[in-house]
């Protein structure tokens, strides 16, 4: 049987494909392709005449970009990490995906939405708050229909979610209560976040940009970044246990003398 040729493909040629193309190799409109280029995050084109000609690295350069902002990058962000050459694209998306997993749950729980229903004993009103909710804190995010057609959603951090059926239990919370606990302290979480990440940028990854990404210093910036993880988590836990002690002692203190 003869292959099929798009009106797209016959734009081809063998050195470079047009922006149509493009879109279509990489699912990202020619709208958004267009706003990429004038934020330089993708390398301008071949001109030919009138005409600008893409080639593999644009394709790749543009999987990488959303592959950042999958990570919750935003293009403003990702536009100060990359910069014309593409050369350094491929350790770049490694790291990234290193990066990601290194403060991810390894396995994310997949699960039936009547189980996570179930698991918070929720009613038919308060479901769609309380689920839309988790959606919008990242606990969950919808996946696949099960066979049966049943709906299922994926636990993206188990240990939390767990910790929030247990602030129900050991506080006599509902769900929505739960959930607003856990939404409080996922802002004080990422404002400690955003420390360690600006203190990541500044000392150790701008240095390496300015230095010219060279490959032979990926493995130290892949440690330090490790490195910073290991420090992060031991002094939120000191802090906290600070903390804890003085909110204690002057909580316990004022009741005693009240």
């Amino acid at each position: 049987m003869a292959e099929h040729t798009s009106p797209l493909e016959a734009d081809s040629v063998p050195d470079g494909f047009v922006v149509e193309e493009l879109a279509r190799r990489t699912g990202v409109s020619v709208r958004s392709l267009r706003n990429y280029q004038s934020r330089r995050l993708l390398p301008p084109p071949d001109l030919r005449g009138r005409t600008g000609y893409y080639g593999a690295e644009h394709v790749e350069r543009v999987r990488l970009v959303q592959q950042l902002r999958a990570a919750g990058l935003k293009l403003d962000g990702i536009a100060r990490m990359l910069d014309s050459d593409t050369t350094a694209d491929g350790p770049l998306l490694a790291f990234t995906e290193h990066a990601r997993g290194m403060f991810t749950a390894p396995e994310p729980e997949v699960t039936t939405l009547a189980d996570l229903v179930d698991r918070f004993r929720l009613d038919a009103d308060s479901a769609p708050t309380v689920l839309e909710t988790a959606l919008r804190l990242g606990l969950v995010r919808e996946a696949p229909e099960a066979a049966d057609g049943e709906p299922r959603v994926e636990v993206v951090a188990p240990a939390l979610l767990t910790a929030g059926e247990e602030a129900m239990r050991l506080l006599g919370l509902e769900a929505t209560g739960a959930l607003d606990l856990l939404e409080r302290l996922r802002r004080h979480a990422d404002g400690v976040a955003k420390l360690y990440v600006e203190l990541f940028v500044d000392r150790v990854w701008q240095p390496f940009v300015d230095a010219g990404k060279p490959a032979v210093a990926w493995p130290d910036v892949e440690q330090a970044l490790d490195d910073l993880r290991q420090l992060a988590t031991r002094a939120l836990e000191a802090t906290f246990d600070l903390a804890m002690v003085h909110r204690v002692d002057r909580v316990l203190g004022e009741r005693l003398l009240g």
